[in-house]
């Protein structure tokens, strides 16, 4: 009777610890995001795969902290990007299988739309990462 309960105390915990183990970072977890926090797949197959019209919605005046990924690691060669936000002067570098997170922060000032994209013309997928957008709200703003 005390080996049955301990093989299953031993099953038992086996069990936790691989389900605690096999969760991985696209698995959507019980955290919320913090505010003003957001992570972007770069990709040849857009933005967070979307081709075109991917946007973030930020208020005025709010800290903002994009987290750029590489999401090319399936794809056969490594297929660098480089983003770039204009408005606030913002580059991140090379983002590629070798530097696959960058994470910039700025202020959303104004309102309106804000343009980012990669700057890289030869990088596989290019026409589906010009057109990401940041959408500022003003602050205080009512319809």
């Amino acid at each position: 009777m005390k080996k049955k309960f301990l093989l299953i105390s031993v099953l038992l915990g086996i069990s936790l610890v691989i389900s605690a183990c096999a969760q991985s970072p696209g698995v959507e977890t019980n955290e919320e995001p913090e505010e003003g926090a957001f992570r972007v797949v770069v990709s040849r197959n857009g933005f967070n795969n979307e081709a075109q019209g991917f946007h973030i919605e930020v208020e005025e005046d709010q800290e903002v902290e994009l987290t750029f990924v590489y999401g090319d690691s399936d794809f056969s060669q490594n297929n660098p990007h480089n983003i770039i936000i204009p408005e606030y002067g913002i580059e991140t570098g090379i983002i590629d299988e070798n530097n696959p997170e960058v994470t910039v922060q700025f202020t959303a000032t104004g309102h309106g739309e804000i343009a980012f994209m990669c700057s890289i013309p030869d990088c596989i997928g290019h026409s589906n990462l010009v057109s990401g957008r940041i959408m500022i709200d003003e602050s205080g703003h009512e319809d």
